[in-house]
């Protein structure tokens, strides 16, 4: 099949959907063009931003297939289209999904997660990044629609989700450099924003209690801003100063890259996790993988080759305190090439090249 011509609708182009949108722009043999927004005021942008994008295209080069993020209410956007671009067909790429976004009931607007519904049900295809994604969305959708009177497009949603596909958010995982790991105690890497949702409280009392058994550690905060921070979270990260080699986010990519490469383990201790692109390049860095037994993670640690009963998933705080304990006892078991390489090789089918592909097959099949 030849290539085809893709209109892609991105109201918040930057952090990762824009390097998502970057990394299949530079694999796809299709055409692709992205008509985007500055990634600011999201509530605003999923109410408004149909309506604003739709405005600037051009009515005159309708494209072959119609794309669009979460942050776009399709309904609306077939709407305020030209009518010279009524018809074609439209793909609906879920990077989240407000129904289970983190964040309190108190806080959630169930007007965003509804419109997440009927674009699902308007789009000719669904793509999640995640099938812990899809069955989430599926559970909290259902659960909603229970709820409200009837008609409820019910039916329409599950016909949906069952024809939908799943592919990585393309992380470019082959331009990660495999490292060396760390060169003196275990080298912990934490990747994660320090937001509750991701749990840094529960990571920092997995350290104090492996070092308070005698566990030499130390720590790289790579993801988030303590300033920042809950006043809970922020005393959490306090108790890590002994242990700290980094403490910020780290914006350069290439001295990112190289921390990670210089790290023996990573550990998440997430609520919540759509996908998990920094934790699969820290895996793709050579960083022996510790996580919780929950979320995207039993599918990105699923080609994972252990060599010892340590790492891979925990149970709890406690369990991942002792296994921080037994590996800190001999970090140079986790600096072997072979051992950093199977690391990396588990992250490998998520990385952005075989995804592209499988985005591309899926455009394929949505040509009129």
């Amino acid at each position: 099949m030849g290539s085809l011509s893709i209109a892609f609708f991105e109201p918040w182009l930057g952090g990762s959907h824009r390097a998502f949108l970057d990394a299949w722009g530079a694999r796809t043999r299709h055409r692709l063009s992205v008509h985007g927004l500055p990634p600011r005021h999201w509530r605003w942008r999923q109410e408004a931003s149909a309506w604003e994008l739709a405005r600037a295209v051009d009515p005159a080069s309708p494209p072959d297939v119609i794309a669009c993020s979460g942050y776009v209410d399709l309904p609306r956007l077939h709407g305020f289209l030209p009518r010279s671009w009524t018809g074609r067909p439209s793909l609906l790429y879920l990077h989240e999904t407000q129904l289970t976004y983190p964040g309190g009931d108190a806080d959630r607007d169930l007007t965003h997660g509804f419109s997440n519904i009927l674009s699902a049900v308007r789009a000719d295809q669904v793509v999640f990044n995640s099938a812990f994604h899809l069955e989430e969305f599926r559970g909290a959708a259902e659960d909603l629609l229970r709820r409200l009177p009837r008609p409820s497009p019910r039916g329409d949603l599950s016909r949906a989700l069952d024809g939908a596909a799943v592919i990585p958010p393309l992380p470019d995982l082959k331009g990660v450099p495999l490292g060396p790991g760390g060169d003196g105690p275990l080298r912990v890497a934490f990747p994660h924003r320090l937001e509750p949702d991701k749990d840094p409280s529960a990571f920092a009392e997995a350290i104090a209690a492996a070092a308070s058994l005698g566990a030499e550690l130390e720590v790289e905060l790579l993801g988030g801003h303590p300033e920042k921070a809950t006043p809970a979270i922020a005393a959490s990260i306090a108790r890590l100063t002994p242990w700290l080699r980094n403490r910020h986010h780290v914006e350069e990519r290439g001295r990112y890259l190289e921390i990670l490469g210089r790290c023996d383990v990573v550990v998440s201790t997430a609520r919540h996790e759509f996908f998990g692109v920094a934790y699969a390049e820290a895996m793709a860095a050579g960083c022996s993988p510790l996580a919780p037994a929950r979320l995207n993670y039993p599918a990105l640690l699923a080609g994972y080759d252990r060599t010892d009963a340590l790492t891979g998933t925990f149970v709890d705080p406690a369990d991942l305190a002792g296994r921080l304990g037994a590996l800190a006892r001999d970090p140079e078991s986790l600096r072997s090439t072979a051992r950093r390489r199977a690391a990396r090789a588990a992250a490998m089918p998520f990385d952005a090249d075989p995804a592209a592909l499988s985005l591309d097959q899926v455009i394929d099949r949505l040509a009129p």
